[in-house]
């Protein structure tokens, strides 16, 4: 007989690799159906990709839902194009906004933000995922009250560097990075699963507004 578990159904965005797939790995053992979903389940820069993705889903009560998605390149300021503002502007703000407004979660359910740590200390070299992440982290802590209401928690968590695909794009010499660090390392993409399934493993409620910053110290500012 099938052990019956704490939540029904979770889908994590983004849940195919990297920090996605620790979150969705680790969920599974408190959900009976996890949907890991890679960029061709739903991509959220392109819009008719997040319409597909809500008529799939627009009917399912969800338990949990997790917002992650990766980050756009190191473009200096000047040579960032309308046509790129444009794509990072549906995939990091107005998908999520989509998929928020249109999906239902259950009442004592999880709403996850997987931010970045430059919401604390903006990036002009990361210029773009710094503005959108910051703009939606905003609206998130605005909807959170309202979610509220149902017992449903909104959790916006903030990593700093950990080993994904996106780190070893963005720095060219790990090792030499990681002995920079206050911590000597950088973070295991299972460190970031392990915090969020505990939290909806026990049942954590008292977190919802807040974001919580995983990035090993790396951050130099007080609040």
């Amino acid at each position: 007989m099938q052990k019956k578990l704490d939540y029904n159904s979770a889908i994590v965005i983004g849940g195919s690799r990297g920090l996605g797939k620790s979150i969705a790995d680790e969920l599974k053992k408190s959900c009976n159906q996890v949907f890991g979903l890679s960029k061709k389940n739903v991509d959220t820069s392109n819009l008719l990709s997040v319409k597909k993705f809500i008529k799939r889903f627009k009917n399912k009560d969800i338990d949990i839902l997790v917002l992650n998605t990766g980050g756009p390149e190191n473009i200096p300021f000047k040579k960032i194009n309308k046509k790129t503002w444009l794509k990072y502007f549906n995939q990091l703000f107005l998908g999520f906004c989509l998929i928020l407004k249109e999906i239902k979660i259950k009442k004592e359910g999880y709403i996850f933000y997987i931010s970045s740590s430059i919401i604390k200390e903006p990036s002009e070299s990361l210029i773009i995922s710094s503005s959108l992440r910051v703009a939606f982290s905003s609206l998130l802590k605005s909807l959170s009250y309202s979610y509220s209401k149902n017992n449903i928690s909104v959790i916006n968590i903030a990593p700093g560097p950990f080993k994904t695909d996106r780190v070893k794009d963005l720095v060219k010499n790990l090792k030499s990075y990681e002995k920079k660090l206050p911590t000597r390392r950088i973070g295991e993409p299972e460190e970031l699963g392990k915090l969020v399934h505990s939290i909806i493993k026990n049942k954590v409620k008292y977190l919802s507004g807040s974001t919580i910053y995983l990035d090993g110290n790396i951050s130099k500012s007080f609040l």
